[in-house]
């Protein structure tokens, strides 16, 4: 047995909780806005909006609104906006979007359809945690 967690996930630090939406769950709403003041692990599907620290949508899950978060990192889909200060698409990532950052990275295999533009300020990809 291995005792090495290998997962493709960045590390956060301990006084961050990671709280994890399975992909069992299906969360659907008209103007429904999920905040976390830590990082938030989406493996099942969304139609709202998502604020937060730090959120992942991980491969297979599917989020349908707008994510402002300081780090997005996309392994899943995504259709909407992303607002975030570090923005990643990574390898197998589906995202139609339009795209407000501070810095960018687009693997190699990802698939993006949208806009891109940089932030004139903070406040455009402040994620709101009050």
């Amino acid at each position: 047995m291995s005792n090495n967690p290998s997962s493709g996930y960045s590390s956060v630090s301990p006084d961050r909780p990671t709280s994890i939406l399975g992909p069992d769950i299906s969360i659907f709403g008209q103007q429904l806005i999920l905040k976390t003041k830590g990082s938030l692990l989406i493996q099942g599907h969304i139609e709202g909006d998502v604020h937060g620290e730090s959120v992942t949508v991980d491969n297979g899950a599917h989020v349908k609104g707008v994510i402002t978060a300081r780090t997005i990192a996309i392994q899943g889909g995504v259709k909407g906006e992303l607002k975030g200060s570090n923005v990643i698409l990574h390898e197998h990532s589906v995202v139609e979007a339009s795209i407000v950052q501070e810095k960018l990275t687009i693997a190699e295999g990802a698939h993006f359809e949208g806009s891109v533009k940089k932030a004139k300020d903070a406040s455009e990809v402040t994620p709101d945690l009050s």
